[in-house]
């Protein structure tokens, strides 16, 4: 089942089936390599994601034929993404590199501008065939900002694919969901929702998360902690190979996890 340039389907199976997919933040081969595997071993449908420090050790076209290179000899559906995108010329670069998904980070927009970026966004990435997620929200661990039903609402309404709403998670840290917050916003967005700060959110939350629309959680700092206890640990490793292979183990453990937790597991047909 090849790389997929589109992942609107993915995210529509999702949607209508009622499961979540895994979207995990990669910047190296091993890391690439490892999310696949657990893919594969799960039976699951999964993105894999650049965020744009990630663009400077891999470009988006690299990104691109890295994971169609790793993507189109497995027997589950990957889709690339660009997480995070802070404005419209580096979301361009990503469709044009083949991206099959980008994000428009509204951190630092006016709402208006940002409706107007989304809906030109939304064009073009369509006419690209790809899926466009957008967020106004902040996501900093610092802060506490909380999406408002109404605007996630007006959002949709731009024609975006996906809205990433802040209900409780943050980068980097364990959170609990605001359920009655999450369950007003999907109903008045009535699509797909995305959750940010995806690594420590309970699989009871995503449970919740899943009956009500959400079809996409970002993953990143499990799998970095996974990588930096590895490196502590690798003093004495015989070569250089033998810590890209421990690495591989461990990322390969987190995403099994998250995938299960997020019920795709064995999805991997329906997408």
């Amino acid at each position: 089942m090849p790389y997929r340039d589109d992942a609107r389907p993915m995210v529509r199976a999702a949607y209508e089936g009622g499961f979540v997919l895994p979207a995990f933040n990669v910047c190296s081969a091993e890391m690439i390599r490892a999310c696949v595997e657990a893919a594969e071993e799960e039976r699951a449908p999964i993105l894999l994601q650049t965020y744009p420090a990630d663009l400077r050790q891999l470009p988006p076209p690299q990104a691109a034929a890295t994971v169609r290179a790793f993507a189109e000899p497995a027997s589950v559906p990957v889709a690339l993404h660009l997480d995070h995108g802070p404005d419209r010329a580096t979301a361009l670069r990503c469709l044009r590199a083949g991206y099959g998904s980008v994000m428009l980070d509204g951190a630092g927009t006016g709402f208006e501008q940002l409706m107007r970026d989304a809906g030109r966004l939304a064009e073009v990435a369509h006419v690209q065939g790809a899926a466009l997620e957008v967020a106004a929200d902040s996501f900093d661990a610092a802060r506490d900002d909380r999406t408002d039903p109404a605007v996630a609402e007006r959002l949709r309404a731009c024609g975006v694919d996906m809205v990433a709403v802040s209900v409780g998670t943050a980068h980097g840290r364990a959170a609990r969901l605001d359920h009655d917050l999450l369950g007003a916003v999907a109903e008045r967005v009535g699509g797909p929702l995305v959750l940010h700060g995806g690594s420590g959110v309970s699989e009871e939350d995503l449970r919740f998360a899943r009956g009500v629309g959400v079809v996409k959680l970002n993953v990143g700092s499990a799998l970095y902690r996974a990588l930096r206890r590895i490196w502590e640990a690798s003093a004495e490793a015989p070569d250089h190979r033998a810590v890209y292979e421990r690495a591989r183990e461990a990322l390969r453990e987190v995403a099994r996890e998250r995938i299960r937790a997020c019920g795709a597991a064995g999805r991997a047909g329906s997408a």
